[in-house]
């Protein structure tokens, strides 16, 4: 059985369709044609093909339409690659550009408007397509989607994180409404144990307790030292009564009574006050470890980019809003000076700290999210002091709080 020289089945033939299957140099194709060549040799005698000539002079014709044609479609398909592949994640540009040109037959930016992928990219940004920031590992873009479904869900989660906050705050006003109710007594009313005073140490002091019947009442805690007629006898002096109250308190264990052993009820207000003191620590140890997380950013909020290749350093030490957060460890910014939006990541960012009496965001660790107003800064111990002005922690004061936890807010 004879060769088959030119058939579909030649060593030639299948040579030409395995070399065809990837891509080859830009340089050798032709858009107008859609044809590809593999060499220089072969590029030139297209060139002079009656096909290649009949589709240069409809070009000549209308050259921008053409052009225009091209753009649109190479940006349609280079953003449906982008949003179908990625989303709105952020990523490397030239990748996404190395996904849209494994199609053979894609349209090649040599036959668009733009010359290179990085003027493609601003040109993204510019229309507001993508959010585009460079890095010193080059251009990164994220799709921003503006699909009327996905805005409407986003406002949707938006409303609702909105409402369960509102929810939550009315139900710690609900319970701080019913603790002051059970009380009896406003907030800033409520009367606390103090330690008791003795006058002289060598006076002495007669006590008895009666319980004369089931009339007898229980003597309270801070009045029953007060009144003559609470502890002792009926016939004691105000003077003896008031030297009972002042004379029982000074604690023997470690105190100024000289040696002086601590009485019961002295002893038992100490053990309150110190079980008191470590219950307060515990807590604002587990509240500041439970509100500390490795994510800082913030809407609203005015943040320093530190940079230094971002704009070619025209931006380096910037001030800038954030005006979204994407991730939580990217802000979308805009300069305060000339209004320009970025995407950059938090390790690139530093808190601001503005003067004293301004206002300021808690970032982190200990009433995390409050507003709160600068009183101090500490610049030895690199730290500040802050009361916070809303919330349910309004009037708490916060000291020793470290520079990277707070910054200032945009008024």
């Amino acid at each position: 059985m004879g060769k088959d020289k030119g058939g579909f089945l030649s060593p030639k033939a299948i040579g030409n369709r395995i070399k065809a299957k990837g891509l080859q140099k830009l340089r050798w194709y032709c858009e107008m044609c859609q044809k590809q060549c593999r060499d220089e040799n072969g590029f030139k005698c297209h060139q002079t093909s009656e096909s290649h000539l009949r589709q240069m002079r409809i070009f000549q014709e209308n050259p921008q339409s053409i052009m225009e044609k091209y753009s649109k479609e190479f940006e349609e398909n280079f953003i449906e690659t982008l949003h179908r592949h990625h989303n709105t994640k952020r990523v490397h540009s030239n990748l996404v550009y190395k996904e849209y040109i494994a199609d053979k037959h894609h349209v090649h930016m040599n036959s668009t408007m733009w010359a290179t992928l990085t003027e493609f990219v601003q040109y993204l940004g510019k229309k507001g397509i993508c959010v585009v920031d460079e890095t010193e590992k080059g251009w990164y873009i994220s799709w921003i989607d503006r699909d009327p479904a996905a805005v409407a869900r986003q406002a949707a989660a938006d409303k609702k994180r909105k409402d369960d906050m509102d929810d939550e705050q009315r139900r710690q006003k609900e319970v701080m409404r019913r603790v002051k109710a059970a009380g009896g007594v406003e907030e800033g009313d409520i009367p606390e144990a103090t330690a008791l005073k003795r006058g002289a140490d060598d006076e002495k002091v007669s006590m008895s307790m009666s319980a004369s019947g089931p009339a007898a009442k229980k003597p309270r805690i801070g009045s029953a030292f007060g009144n003559s007629g609470a502890f002792g006898n009926s016939s004691s002096s105000s003077s003896s009564s008031s030297s009972s109250s002042s004379s029982s308190s000074s604690s023997g264990g470690g105190g100024g009574g000289g040696g002086r052993k601590m009485s019961a009820m002295e002893a038992l207000m100490h053990q309150n006050e110190q079980q008191k003191a470590s219950k307060q620590t515990s807590d604002l140890a587990a509240e500041e470890k439970s509100s500390r997380k490795d994510y800082w950013l913030h809407p609203g909020i005015v943040v320093k980019i530190m940079n230094k290749k971002v704009g070619g350093g025209k931006y380096y030490k910037a001030k800038a809003s954030v005006e979204r957060v994407v991730e939580r460890y990217v802000a979308i910014l805009r300069t305060l000076d000339g209004g320009v939006k970025m995407q950059i990541d938090q390790d690139d960012l530093e808190t601001v700290i503005p003067r004293v009496g301004s206002n300021v965001l808690i970032l982190n660790g200990r009433c995390r999210g409050s507003r709160a107003e600068l009183t101090a800064i500490n610049v030895d111990d690199f730290n500040v002091s802050l009361r916070v002005t809303e919330g349910s922690r309004r009037g708490v004061v916060l000291d020793g709080v470290e520079y990277e936890d707070v910054s200032k807010v945009i008024d």
